[in-house]
């Protein structure tokens, strides 16, 4: 694969049909089309192009899609990032999705997973986790249990 700096322009067209497959009660459908327009752009489809709601809708594309999809998108994604045309926390949580997918533990404290009893949500196991939030500081999310008291508070008990 290879990696090069996003280039400058906007497609606004690009940038709408991201949103609107965003949109789309099932996102994870159009898993074909992000790889279409990876395959076409060679790069992340980053602020410089899409804006930052374009972007953001990018990566909501590629967080519900297959693994291999996002594997694929992470070189890109974290090339957009070194560009600062992607946002750090898209890459953090696009990694621990891809680690959590393959049971591993997570870098950054992003994923979350029901509780034993059902009741609550508790971060998938993390890596190093003395040290979690200050990896999260760099890609600036805030500590893990502001995350996850953020996160309990949304979770409706299943019982």
């Amino acid at each position: 694969m290879r990696f090069r700096p996003p280039e400058e322009g906007r497609d606004d067209g690009l940038r709408l049909e991201l949103l609107r497959l965003a949109a789309d009660p099932d996102p994870a459908r159009h898993a074909d089309r992000m790889w279409d327009i990876l395959d076409d752009l060679e790069q992340w489809p980053g602020r410089r192009r899409v804006g930052d709601d374009g972007a953001e809708a990018a990566w909501f594309l590629v967080q519900r899609g297959d693994a291999d999809l996002q594997r694929r998108a992470l070189g890109y994604l974290e090339v957009a990032v070194d560009w600062e045309d992607a946002s750090p926390a898209h890459y953090a949580f696009l990694v621990d999705r891809i680690r959590m997918r393959e049971g591993r533990p997570q870098i950054y404290g992003s994923q979350f997973v029901r509780s034993a009893d059902g009741d609550s949500l508790e971060p998938w196991p993390v890596e190093d986790l003395d040290r979690v939030d200050e990896r999260r500081a760099r890609v600036g999310l805030a500590p893990l249990a502001v995350q996850l008291a953020e996160m309990r508070a949304r979770v409706t008990p299943r019982s």
